[in-house]
C-alpha cells in the first residue's frame, strides 16, 4: 500500500472528509475466506477517532459474469415482469445482501453506516451487459472501483462488490491496541415467489406449501379501497388510487416474515397532464412512480387500510393501484428465504 490512501469514518470511497475529521490508521488484514459459496476478502480495517472502518471485498468469476449476461441480456425489454427481474438479481454474482458485525476486543460493534460499489471487469463489452447488471445499479469500471482494485492489488479479470462499513467505538476514544477482532456476516432474506392464486370472497382457501409444509391461506376479508385525493402531491400527472385491502391467516403458523402475499399485476402507469408552458422538460410517466405506495402490510399501505383486527394472527396485504377496480386480482405467495446461516470469521 505504497500510494496514498485515505479513509474517514463518516466517508465513502474517494478520499475525501465530508465533517473535517482525520483519516484512520491503515491496519492490514489480507484474510481471505469463503462464505455462502462465494469467495471473500478483507484487506484492511482503519482505526478513526470515531470507529473502525471496514472493507470487506466479495469476487465473483469473469465466466460466471459472462454468463450472467448473456442470459439476462434481454432484460432490456420494456415488458419484462418484476418477478424475471428479481429472478436476475437473485442469480446475480455480484449481489449478496448480509449485515455485518465485528467483535472487537470482546466487544460487539454493530455497523452505524454502509457503502458499496462494484467492479466489473467487461466493461469492454458494458453494452451486452448493461440491461442485466444497470437495473440493480451496478456501474461499469468507474474511476474509483479501479482505484480500488489496484489499491489493494486484487486480480482486475475478476469481478468484485466491494462495501466499506463504519462501527462506532463503544467508548468515547479509540482503544489503545487491539488484541482480538473478528467479522460475522448475516445474509438478508432473498424475496422467491410462490404459487399463484386468486380468491372471490371471505372464506376462500389457498393451500400451499414451503419445505414440505402444508399451509392453508384462507381470506377474511376483500374490500376495495380508494386512496384521498391529496396522496399524491405531484399535480403534473394523474395517479391511479384504486385498490383492494385483503386481510387473511395462514395456518399453520409460518415462522416469523417468511410469508407474505402481492398482487402479481404492476400498478397502472400515472397520466401526464398538459406540460406547463414554463416547464418543458417534463420527465416521463414510469410505473415507478408509484411503486412502493402499495406493498404488504409492513409497509406505508397500513395508513391507508381501513379494515382493522385486534388480532395478530390476521395479517393485511393491498393489491397494485388502478383507475378501474380490476375485474380479479391474481395473488402470489412471496417467501423470505435467509438460504446461508451467519458465519464468524477471526481477522485477527
Amino acid at each position: 500500500m505504497k500510494d496514498v490512501w485515505k479513509v474517514y469514518f463518516n466517508g465513502s470511497f474517494g478520499g475525501k472528509s465530508p465533517d473535517g475529521s482525520h483519516p484512520g490508521q491503515a491496519l492490514e488484514l489480507n484474510h481471505k475466506f469463503r462464505f455462502a459459496g462465494r469467495d471473500w476478502y478483507v484487506p484492511a480495517a482503519y482505526l478513526t477517532a470515531k470507529g473502525l472502518v471496514l472493507d470487506i471485498l466479495m469476487r465473483a468469476d469473469k465466466a460466471v459474469l459472462e454468463d450472467f449476461c448473456k442470459k439476462w441480456e434481454h432484460l432490456e425489454d420494456e415488458d419484462v415482469p418484476n418477478d424475471v427481474f428479481e429472478q436476475a438479481e437473485r442469480e446475480n454474482p455480484l449481489v449478496f445482501e448480509f449485515s455485518p458485525q465485528i467483535e472487537l476486543n470482546g466487544q460487539t460493534l454493530p455497523f452505524s453506516q454502509g457503502h458499496g460499489l462494484s467492479y466489473h471487469p467487461l466493461f469492454q463489452n458494458a453494452a451486452a451487459c448493461e440491461p442485466a447488471l444497470d437495473e440493480y445499479e451496478i456501474d461499469f469500471d468507474m474511476p474509483t472501483e479501479r482505484a480500488i482494485i489496484d489499491h489493494y492489488g486484487l486480480n482486475p479479470e475478476d469481478g468484485w462488490a466491494i462495501h466499506r462499513y463504519s462501527f462506532p467505538w463503544k467508548t468515547k476514544r479509540r482503544p489503545k491496541s487491539i488484541s482480538s477482532l473478528a467479522l460475522t456476516l448475516t445474509p438478508q432474506p432473498v424475496r422467491v415467489p410462490g404459487a399463484e392464486f386468486e380468491v372471490q370472497k371471505p372464506g376462500d382457501i389457498f393451500a400451499f406449501s414451503h419445505n414440505g409444509i402444508p399451509y392453508t391461506l384462507t381470506a377474511q376479508n376483500l374490500e376495495p379501497q380508494t386512496l384521498p385525493k391529496n396522496a399524491f402531491s405531484d399535480a403534473r400527472f394523474d395517479f391511479p388510487n384504486r385498490f383492494t385491502a385483503m386481510t387473511y391467516t395462514v395456518s399453520p403458523a409460518p415462522p416469523k416474515n417468511l410469508i407474505s402475499v402481492e398482487d402479481c399485476t404492476q400498478n397502472d402507469p400515472p397520466v401526464e397532464r398538459e406540460a406547463p408552458k414554463n416547464y418543458p422538460f417534463m420527465p416521463e410517466a414510469q410505473n415507478a412512480a408509484v411503486i412502493g405506495i402499495i406493498g404488504g402490510a409492513d409497509g406505508p399501505t397500513a395508513l391507508f387500510v381501513t379494515t382493522k383486527s385486534e388480532d395478530k394472527a390476521v395479517l393485511t396485504t393491498c393489491s397494485a393501484l388502478h383507475f378501474a377496480p380490476p375485474k380479479k386480482i391474481t395473488w402470489r405467495i412471496v417467501f423470505h428465504e435467509t438460504p446461508f446461516a451467519p458465519e464468524t470469521f477471526p481477522l485477527l
